[in-house]
């Protein structure tokens, strides 16, 4: 016996996750029959990240794949809802409404435009929201940023935290690590033009939510073809040779582009660098100074490690660009090479992350759920 008849609960169900299931879980518990509402794409354009939000065939397939697997699917009516209402102040066969604390307040304001037309009040369940390992509360929102799986699962919590300085290559894993993450477009460093102008045409195609470049021969090729990525790391040296200087167009390449230098290496480990090195950051930022705001963060990143503070301020520059449209410029004393896989591991769903692999072209990884996972499973490798 049923707790009440007809139950309504709604809510977009992008990338059914942990916290969807558990309310859906608990709708059919208490009521006989659930109708459940998926919004329209329209109604959350102005959500995070909302280009990225699955299609409402693929939301409505899904969970209906999930609720066969609970044999609920014949106790279940479906509708779109297209505002907060939908058909819950036209029904009067509903005698429930599902809610947590961040929809309450919807509730509420059904309520009094039943009452305004003579129905019923719905009586209100709030459930609590679920969350994830790291405390936050699980959201589509913080799947399609990257930040969390659907089951709340957070690899910065296991992995990146500040446990450690940093994180070493072991050498096992070495030659695992030559084996490409991505697709290749091919080509040698004297193809390069021809390579990155295919680099650039296939981004305009898959247009993905950001495009980070990890690397100076591949950051300087596409900003000197017209083509300025969103995040940039790069460590000034190619192969372990000096690359940058106040003769190199790049400079003048990225002087026209609108970069925000947040991660320059401009704090106390910059007076102690070497005069070659001093020079070279002085050029480089002499040529931006106009468009770039530095701060005194030092980032250092050796050869064959991932330094936790330097990933983490990958994480941030890759926020702060999503949160501004700023485009970053993130300068690494040592070697970043490494650093495409928090790169990865951080970036929003359907991203595109960019690095050189000697001898084959550019990789061009698609961040995908997947993609993350399995970076995070190298990482756990590391010492």
């Amino acid at each position: 016996m049923f707790k009440y008849n007809h139950i309504i609960f709604a809510g977009t169900f992008d990338r059914l996750h942990v916290g969807h299931k558990k309310l859906l879980d608990k709708a059919f518990e208490l009521a006989d029959k659930v109708s459940i509402g998926i919004t329209t794409n329209e109604m959350i354009k102005n959500k995070l990240l909302s280009q990225i939000v699955e299609k409402l065939d693929i939301r409505y397939s899904i969970l209906e794949k999930y609720l066969i697997t609970k044999n609920f699917l014949k106790r279940a009516q479906f509708f779109v809802l297209k505002d907060i209402y939908g058909p819950s102040i036209e029904d009067n066969d509903f005698d429930s409404i599902l809610v947590t604390e961040l929809t309450k307040k919807n509730a509420a304001r059904i309520n009094k435009m039943r009452e305004l037309r003579g129905i019923r009040d719905l009586r209100i369940i709030t459930e609590p929201l679920v969350r994830g390992e790291d405390g936050e509360v699980v959201t589509s929102e913080r799947i399609r940023m990257g930040e969390i799986d659907r089951y709340g699962h957070n690899p910065q919590f296991s992995i990146l935290n500040f446990q450690k300085k940093e994180l070493k290559l072991p050498k096992n894993l070495r030659e695992e690590l030559r084996k490409p993450l991505g697709e290749v477009i091919s080509g040698s460093e004297n193809e390069l033009k021809e390579t990155v102008y295919k680099v650039i045409k296939f981004i305009k195609f898959i247009k993905p939510t950001m495009v980070i470049a990890v690397g100076d021969i591949v950051t300087k090729s596409l900003v000197g073809a017209g083509y300025s990525p969103d995040v940039n790391i790069i460590d000034l040296r190619s192969r372990r040779k000096q690359i940058f200087n106040s003769q190199l167009s790049i400079l003048n390449e990225f002087s026209k582009s609108k970069f925000q230098i947040k991660k320059a290496d401009s704090g106390p480990h910059f007076a102690k660098a070497s005069r070659g090195r001093q020079a070279r950051m002085m050029s480089f930022l002499g040529a931006m100074s106009y468009e770039a705001t530095p701060e005194s963060i030092s980032l250092v990143n050796d050869p064959g490690t991932i330094n936790i503070k330097t990933a983490n301020e990958i994480k941030k520059s890759i926020n702060e660009f999503i949160k501004t449209g700023k485009k970053q410029l993130m300068i690494v004393k040592g070697e970043e090479d490494l650093l495409a896989l928090p790169a990865i591991l951080f970036a929003p769903l359907n991203s595109v992350v960019l690095y050189g692999q000697i001898d084959l072209g550019v990789v061009m990884v698609e961040v995908t759920e997947e993609k993350k996972k399995g970076v995070e499973e190298i990482l756990k490798k590391f010492q």
